[in-house]
C-alpha cells in the first residue's frame, strides 16, 4: 500500500515537473555553452570541411553531437542543482505542497520523486563519465576538430621528461595506436651520490612481453664502474613505464576509457597514476550527483520563502551557496588529480558535504532546528 501510494499520481506528476525543470535547464546551459564554442571554433570546423572537400553540415552535426555529450556530462549536475531550485519555487508559487499536506501527504512523497528521478539522471550521468564522453572526444580528436582536436589530434610531442625515484627518462614521445619512443636517453642512479648507468637508444617500444621494453640501437654506460661502453643493435630489458601511459600522454583522464584508465593507475611510479585513480573514483560515484545536487537544489529554494512571499536577496544568497558547492566538486578533484587528497576522498567529500548541507536544511525546513532571528531595536525618541 505504501508502495503503491509513494509511486502514484502526484508523485509521478512531481517526477514530470523535476525532469521538465531540469531538462530545460540543461537545454539552456546546453545552448549558452554550444554558441560560445562555435564564436570560437566554427571557423576551424568550416576549414576542416574544406581541406576535405565535404559539406559543411556534414562536419558540423557530427562535431555539435561530440560537443553536446561533452558539455552535458560536465554541466549535468549544475543543471540538476538549478533545476531543483526553480521547480520549487514554481511549486510554491503554485501551493502544491499546500495542496499535498491537506491531502495527508508527508515530505516523503516529495524526496521519493527526488530519488527516482534523481537516479534516472545518474544513470545518464554514469553513462556520459563512463563511456559516452570519451568515445564522443576521441571521435572529435580523430576528426580534428575544435579544442580538443587542436589539443591531442598531433601525436608527436617533442621531448618529454619522465622522473621517478631512482630513475629520469628523457626521449620524444609519440602516443597513439602505436607508441613508442625515440632519441631515448635513460639515466639510472637518482638517489645515490652518482648515476650507476647511462643508456642511449634511438628508439623504444613496448614488447610483446608485459613490462618489457624493446629498445634500438643502444649504447650503455657503466657510470659507477668507469667501464667502457657497450654498443647493442636491441635490447630487451624491464621499463616500468606503461605503454597506456604513452598511448595517452597528455591526454586528461576523464577523457579515457575505463580499461586505460586502470592500466595507468595501476603502473608504478607513474606520475598520471594519481589522475587517472581520481578519474576512475568520479566514474563511481557519478550515479549519485544528480540525485544529491538536485536534492540540495530543493532544500535551498525553500529556505527563501516567508510565509507564502519569496525573499529577493535571501534567494540570490542561496543561489550563490549552491553555485559554490558545485564549484567545490571540481576543486577536490583537482586535489585528487594533484594527489593532495586520496582519488576517492577526492570523488565523493564534496557530495558528501552536499547531501549534508541538504539534510540540515531539511530538519530546519522541518521544525527541528532553531531559526535565527533578529531583533528590531528600539526607535530613539527625538
Amino acid at each position: 500500500m505504501i508502495g503503491r501510494r509513494h509511486t502514484g499520481l502526484a508523485v509521478r506528476a512531481m517526477v514530470r515537473g523535476d525532469l521538465a525543470a531540469i531538462g530545460f535547464m540543461m537545454f539552456t546551459l546546453l545552448v549558452v555553452a554550444l554558441a560560445i564554442d562555435l564564436a570560437k571554433w566554427l571557423g576551424s570546423v568550416q576549414a576542416q570541411a574544406a581541406a576535405t572537400d565535404a559539406p559543411l553540415l556534414s562536419v558540423l552535426f557530427p562535431y555539435i553531437g561530440y560537443r553536446s555529450v561533452d558539455i552535458i556530462t560536465r554541466l549535468l549536475t549544475m543543471a540538476c542543482l538549478a533545476g531543483g531550485f526553480v521547480v520549487t519555487l514554481l511549486r510554491h508559487q503554485r501551493q502544491d505542497d499546500v495542496i499535498l499536506a491537506a491531502s495527508g501527504a508527508g515530505p516523503s512523497f516529495r524526496i521519493t520523486a527526488l530519488l527516482i528521478s534523481g537516479l534516472l539522471l545518474g544513470l545518464v550521468q554514469m553513462a556520459g563519465e563512463n563511456w559516452l564522453r570519451p568515445e564522443a572526444v576521441s571521435r572529435q580528436v580523430a576528426a580534428n576538430l575544435g579544442d580538443y582536436g587542436k589539443r591531442y589530434h598531433n601525436n608527436e610531442l617533442g621531448t618529454q621528461w619522465v622522473v621517478s625515484d631512482n630513475r629520469a627518462l628523457r626521449a620524444t614521445f609519440t602516443r597513439g595506436d602505436t607508441p613508442h619512443l625515440s632519441d631515448v636517453m635513460l639515466f639510472e642512479g637518482l638517489s645515490e651520490p652518482q648515476l650507476s648507468h647511462v643508456l642511449h637508444a634511438n628508439a623504444a617500444h613496448p614488447s610483446f612481453r608485459e613490462g618489457i621494453w624493446t629498445f634500438e640501437q643502444v649504447t650503455y654506460w657503466d657510470v659507477k664502474n668507469a667501464a667502457t661502453p657497450k654498443l647493442e643493435p636491441r635490447l630487451d630489458m624491464p621499463f616500468e613505464l606503461d605503454p597506456e601511459t604513452v598511448r595517452w600522454f597528455g591526454v586528461d583522464a576523464y577523457y579515457l576509457p575505463n580499461a586505460s584508465l586502470r592500466a595507468i593507475a595501476s603502473a608504478p611510479e607513474s606520475a598520471a597514476a594519481s589522475d587517472a585513480a581520481t578519474a576512475l573514483a568520479v566514474r563511481k560515484v557519478a550515479i549519485f550527483l544528480p540525485v544529491i545536487f538536485a536534492f540540495l537544489g530543493v532544500s535551498l529554494a525553500g529556505q527563501g520563502a516567508v510565509g507564502r512571499r519569496l525573499s529577493p536577496f535571501l534567494l540570490l544568497a542561496l543561489a550563490a551557496v549552491g553555485y559554490l558547492s558545485v564549484v567545490s566538486v571540481k576543486v577536490f578533484w583537482a586535489l585528487g588529480i594533484h594527489g593532495v587528497l586520496h582519488p576517492m576522498l577526492a570523488a565523493s567529500l564534496p557530495a558528501a558535504f552536499a547531501l549534508g548541507l541538504a539534510i540540515v536544511l531539511q530538519f530546519r525546513l522541518a521544525g527541528y532546528l532553531p531559526t535565527i532571528r533578529f531583533k528590531k531595536s528600539p526607535k530613539v525618541a527625538s
